[in-house]
């Protein structure tokens, strides 16, 4: 009789715990994170003609960059949908825009990140810009649009979030991942 009287209390915790857990895991939200895994400069042309000497302007440089962003999903039990196209565009730090890219839409394969995975898009930009970095790093940012619904919760959440680059032609060696506030 005592031994049944345990087991049916072990049996009412866990039920009580697994209940908790699954109550704070769909309560509960964990924002999704986008960082950029990867991105480069993969070349740099020197201007066609050189800057005018007045100092009125300067000539433009071609580029030619790649960028990776990855959307973490950190909730353990839902997945995220995105109902909007994730938009990344391309521009320099408080600039103008060089590039815009739908990397996914809401209707296709690559909509949905499952609990605890992350999801990579690329985009890849090739243009001229009119503003040269003496240094030969460019600053530039990548702005990323979106929005997602959780699997569990009505509400569509937007994503609007910029990620600084300082990218270099010549740099050698593997990108560090940079995280978008």
């Amino acid at each position: 009789m005592a031994g049944e009287h345990v087991l049916l209390c072990c049996f009412i915790l866990i039920a009580f715990v697994l209940a908790a857990f699954l109550v704070a895991e769909y309560a509960f939200v964990v924002p999704v994170r986008v960082t950029v895994d990867d991105a480069s400069l993969r070349s740099l042309e020197a201007p066609a003609q050189p800057a005018p000497a007045n100092g009125t302007g300067t000539a433009p440089v071609g580029y030619n960059v790649s960028v990776a962003v990855a959307l973490s999903n950190r909730n353990w039990a839902m997945s995220v949908l995105l109902t909007a196209p994730l938009v990344a565009e391309l521009r320099f730090r408080g600039g103008h825009a060089l590039a815009r890219a739908q990397l996914a839409c809401g209707d296709d394969d690559r909509a949905r990140i499952h609990a605890l995975t992350t999801a990579v898009y690329s985009m890849a930009g090739a243009a001229e810009f009119a503003r040269e970095r003496a240094a030969g790093v460019f600053e530039l940012e990548v702005a990323v649009f979106a929005e997602v619904k959780y699997e569990a919760h009505p509400r569509r959440r937007a994503i609007r979030v910029t990620c600084l680059l300082r990218l270099s032609p010549s740099t050698a060696g593997p990108f560090e991942r940079v995280r978008c506030a």
